[in-house]
């Protein structure tokens, strides 16, 4: 389903998620116990839905995902998106987010070649990582990693999280490119 601008722009979320010195943030929700739902909208920060316990719906770009503990949802920048309840099944998830020029740097190669086409939807990603994703293992590590980092918050934590979310883009990266998948044609 295409949409015009004008209507597209009516579910941008204001909210900012990230403070402006560390563009990262992470929250844990319980469905229907914080709230019923997460209406459709979108935002310029990239989110990761991970979720924990039970299942529910992740509705990316207007189509309707089935998903379950240990599963990880991709949003990218811009992208529709919103969280539903199943039936009357509770669903726990942690939201991560962050903006994409956290991976940024001046004259920074790895990012123009790399994340900015990605992040920019230049080929069609699979939102939903399971666990029987390739690349799910390396993912989900550094999923933990980065929560164990945010709830100790060491001094200097920020120099951790960043090369994570790194690591996480290039995870997410392999499992949606070309070449993984003709990797993974010719190994079978």
């Amino acid at each position: 389903m295409q949409m015009d601008t004008a209507q597209y722009q009516k579910y941008h979320e204001e909210k900012c998620h990230t403070p402006a010195d560390f563009p990262y943030n992470t929250y844990l929700c319980t469905i229907p116990l914080d709230f019923q739902a997460v209406s459709t909208h979108w935002h310029d920060e990239i989110e990761l839905i991970a979720v924990k316990k039970g299942e529910g719906w992740v509705d990316v770009n207007l189509k309707r995902h089935a998903v379950t503990a240990g599963d990880i949802v991709l949003v990218l920048s811009g992208q529709l998106h919103a969280i539903a309840q199943k039936g009357c099944a509770v669903m726990e998830y942690e939201t991560i987010l962050f903006r994409p020029e956290l991976l940024a740097a001046e004259n920074d190669a790895c990012y123009a070649r790399f994340l900015q086409p990605f992040f920019a939807e230049t080929q069609e990603i699979a939102p939903v990582l399971t666990p029987e994703c390739r690349n799910y293992p390396a993912i989900s590590a550094l999923l933990e990693r980065i929560d164990t980092l945010c709830d100790a918050r060491p001094y200097g934590y920020p120099l951790a999280v960043k090369p994570a979310c790194g690591g996480l883009a290039y995870g997410v990266h392999k499992v949606n490119s070309k070449e993984e998948l003709r990797d993974a044609i010719r190994d079978a």
